[in-house]
């Protein structure tokens, strides 16, 4: 057979996977720790129409320490998963990316539903943020996390800022003057209505 021949073989075999293929061999790749070859099969396996590969995807970014691209991942799988490994990872993916009441919400959901190894880092990932957020939220936090929101409103990643308003208000509660929650509540008010304008 030709070299030509042998190049439209191979592509037709490639073709034919199908997206439950994808997830096999992204699987595969993770397990044995190359995660840039899991991400790459699992965005694959999403494009072919895979739902929950998103959120595979997601893990993948968060061993590759890219944890405001899991965190978009995570938002695209949707909210809330059965899977309480992949809820430790879009957790960890809120921790690196500081956002660190996100990660303690969902680490404290996790409850009975992972196993001995994974309870036992969330219970010491829980104490650390607990340690973070054990004083009052300084003013410049806040400014912190509502720039970091502006800035991905800019960059058209509304499921990041969306993320990083959410935690500037969430630690604004925790002050008593509420510094610049209206501000935090006011921005993910449009996010949401743009979100909304998006779908129609």
């Amino acid at each position: 057979m030709t070299a030509p021949g042998i190049v439209l073989l191979l592509g037709l075999a490639l073709s034919a996977r199908g997206p439950d293929d994808h997830l096999m061999t992204g699987a595969r790749h993770f397990r044995e720790g190359r995660f840039d070859a899991a991400l790459v099969e699992f965005r694959v396996a999403e494009r072919l129409g895979a739902t929950d590969a998103a959120g595979y995807a997601g893990a993948s970014l968060v061993k590759l320490r890219r944890p405001e691209e899991a965190l978009e991942a995570f938002a695209a799988a949707g909210e809330g998963s059965r899977d309480a490994l992949l809820d430790y990872y879009r957790a960890l993916a809120c921790y690196d990316a500081r956002l660190f009441l996100c990660a303690d919400r969902l680490l404290a959901s996790l409850g009975e539903r992972s196993g001995p190894r994974i309870a036992e880092q969330t219970q010491k990932v829980r104490a650390d943020i607990a340690a973070a957020l054990a004083k009052e939220p300084a003013q410049e936090a806040i400014d912190w996390y509502l720039a970091r929101c502006s800035a991905s409103a800019d960059e058209h990643r509304p499921a990041l800022a969306a993320g990083y308003c959410r935690e500037a208000a969430a630690l604004a509660d925790r002050r008593n003057d509420r510094y610049r929650r209206g501000d935090a509540l006011a921005v993910l008010a449009r996010l949401e209505e743009a979100n909304r304008g998006a779908r129609r």
